[in-house]
C-alpha cells in the first residue's frame, strides 16, 4: 500500500513539473488538494488495520479462557464489528485452505477433511521364478528348482494392488493442532497378484503437547525409516536393504533448532524372523519358533532437513525372545543403525536428486524389506545367535524436461551366516532398476521400469531375475 502512495505521489509531482509555468499555480493547488486525500485515506486504512489487530487479540485472549472462569465475560460487539470480524475470519480460513490444498470444512466442526490416493495399474513380465509377482523382492527370488506358477518358463501379471486411499483430517484445538491419517492399499498378499485390503497407516497425532514436542499415536512408518530417502522406483518394493517398515507406535518428535529435529518411540516388537538349524547336518529338526518379546523396540532418530539436503540417523535396540516348542523361553538383545537421505543436485534447481541408505546391524533382518531371518537357534547349545546384516543403496532422479523423468537405483544386502545354516539360507542379493516416466498431466503417470535382480545362498547356488514393468497411476 506504500508503495501505491509513493507511486501516486511520483507521478502528480512528474505531471506538476511538466506543465507550462501559466499553470504552475493552479497545479500546485491540485496536488496539494490530491496528497490531503492520499493521507486521509492512509490513516483510515492504518486504523482499520490497527482495529482488526485489535479485534483479533480480544478473540484470542477469549479463547484462551477456560469456559468456568469468573472472568470469561461474552464479548460485546457492533453490529460493524461483527461483520468486520466475519470478514477476518472468513479471509483466514480461505488462506488456511490454501495452505492445505484439496481440503474442505466439515460442516459444523472447526475440523478440516481431506481425501485422497491414487488408483494404479501395474504390469510385470518375468523372465525367471519369483515368489512374489508384484513386488520386486529378491529374497523371493528361485535359486532352486522354480515352477511355472513362479514364473520358471517366463510369466506377465497385472495387478491394482498398489492402489491407496487416504483421509486425512486437521483439527484446531486451542493452540495444539489435532491431526488424524488413515490409509490403505490392497497388498495384503505380497505372494500373489490378487487384491486384498490392507491398513497402511491409522494414528492420530497432537502437536506441541508434551514439552514443546508433538505426540503420535497409532501405525505409522516406523521411527528407523526414513521416507525421504527412498529412491521413486516405480517397483513397490525398493532395494532389498530398505528399511521400509510400518508398526504401532508411541513417538514424540521435537524441534532442537531450525532444520533439527529428535524423533523418540516405542514400536511394536513385530517383524523378528527366526531360523533353527539343522543337527548333524543330515537330519533337519524344525522347531516351532514363537517370538514372544517381552519390550517394545525402542527407537531414537535426529534428522537434519533443509532445502538442499534431507539426512537422518536412527538407532534401535530390540528384545529377541522367543520359545521353542513351548519348552521355555530364549531371549538375545539386538541392536541397528540406518543412516540415510536425499541430496538436492544445485545444477538442477532443486529438481534431480540423489538419495541413499545404509543399514547396519543384528537382529534386524525382519525389519529390512528382504526380511533375511535376524537370528538363528542352535539346538546343540540351546542358544539364539543373532545374525549381522548390512547393506545400502544409491539412487539418482534426473528431469529430462518438465514432463519426462528417470530413476537409476541399485542396492545391495548381505548377512553373515553360521556354518550350521541350512545350505538354502540367505546370503546375499543385488537390485538394480532404471526407469522413464512421464507425467502428461500433474495427475496421470505412465512409467516403464526395468529390473535385475540376484540372491545367492549360503551354499552358493544363485537364481536371478529380469523384470519388465508397466505402470499408470491415476491420483485424486
Amino acid at each position: 500500500m506504500r508503495i501505491f502512495y509513493f507511486s501516486v505521489a511520483l507521478l502528480v509531482v512528474s505531471v506538476g513539473l511538466a506543465v507550462p509555468s501559466s499553470y504552475a499555480q493552479g497545479a500546485d493547488d491540485e496536488t496539494g488538494q490530491l496528497l490531503e486525500v492520499i493521507e486521509v485515506q492512509k490513516r483510515r486504512l492504518d486504523e482499520q488495520e490497527r482495529q482488526q489487530q485489535q479485534l483479533r487479540r480480544q478473540v484470542e485472549a477469549l479463547q484462551r479462557q477456560p469456559p468456568t472462569s469468573p472472568s470469561a465475560h461474552p464479548l460485546e460487539l457492533t453490529s460493524a464489528e461483527e461483520t468486520e470480524l466475519k470478514v477476518l475470519l472468513d479471509r483466514e480460513a480461505q488462506e488456511a485452505a490454501l495452505n492445505w490444498p484439496g481440503s474442505f470444512d466439515v460442516f459444523g466442526t472447526k475440523t478440516r477433511l481431506k481425501i485422497s490416493g491414487f488408483v494404479e495399474l501395474d504390469v510385470t513380465h518375468d523372465n525367471h521364478a519369483i515368489a512374489s509377482p508384484t513386488a520386486f523382492v529378491t529374497s523371493a527370488i528361485a535359486t532352486r528348482d522354480g515352477i511355472p506358477i513362479e514364473g520358471s518358463d517366463g510369466i506377465t501379471h497385472f495387478s491394482v494392488q498398489t492402489s491407496r486411499l487416504v483421509v486425512e483430517t486437521r483439527t484446531p484445538v486451542g493452540k495444539h493442532q489435532l491431526t488424524t491419517y488413515i490409509s490403505m492399499d490392497y497388498f495384503g498378499q505380497f505372494f500373489s497378484a490378487n487384491p486384498d485390503p490392507r491398513m497402511r497407516q491409522a494414528y492420530g497425532e497432537v502437536s506441541d503437547i508434551l514439552f514443546g514436542g508433538d505426540l503420535l499415536l497409532g501405525q505409522d512408518w516406523s521411527t528407523f525409516t526414513y521416507l525421504p530417502s527412498f529412491p521413486n522406483t516405480l517397483d513397490f518394493e525398493g532395494p532389498p536393504s530398505g528399511v521400509a517398515t510400518r508398526r504401532a507406535m508411541l513417538r514424540w518428535t521435537k524441534e532442537l533448532r531450525r532444520c533439527l529435529s529428535l524423533k523418540l518411540a516405542l514400536e511394536d516388537p513385530v517383524g523378528r524372523a527366526f531360523t533353527n538349524a539343522p543337527i548333524l547336518d543330515l537330519v533337519d529338526i524344525f522347531a516351532e519358533l514363537d517370538s514372544v518379546p517381552e519390550w517394545p523396540d525402542a527407537v531414537a532418530a535426529l534428522a537434519w532437513e533443509t532445502d538442499d539436503a534431507r539426512i537422518e540417523g536412527a538407532l534401535i535396540t530390540r528384545d529377541l525372545r522367543f520359545s521353542a516348542n513351548d519348552e521355555g523361553t530364549i531371549s538375545e538383545t539386538a541392536w541397528g543403525a540406518n543412516f540415510s537421505g536425499r541430496l538436492n543436485m544445485p545444477w538442477s534447481n532443486r529438481q534431480d536428486f540423489l538419495t541413499f541408505g545404509y543399514a547396519l546391524g543384528e537382529g534386524i533382518g525382519g525389519l529390512l524389506n528382504d526380511s533375511p531371518p535376524g537370528a538363528v537357534y542352535d539346538f546343540d547349545t540351546n542358544t539364539l545367535d543373532t545374525i549381522t546384516s548390512r547393506g545400502g543403496w544409491l539412487g539418482f532422479q534426473h528431469w529430462w524436461n518438465p514432463d519426462f523423468y528417470s530413476v537409476v537405483t541399485h542396492g545391495q544386502l548381505k548377512v553373515d551366516n553360521y556354518e550350521f545354516q541350512r545350505p538354502e539360507a540367505y546370503r546375499r542379493a543385488k537390485y538394480s532398476s532404471a526407469n522413464l516416466v512421464w507425467t502428461p498431466f500433474p495427475k496421470w503417470l505412465f512409467g516403464f521400469e526395468a529390473l535385475y535382480g540376484s540372491r545367492v545362498d549360503r551354499d552358493d547356488r544363485r537364481g536371478s531375475v529380469t523384470r519388465f514393468q508397466f505402470t499408470s497411476r491415476l491420483t485424486f
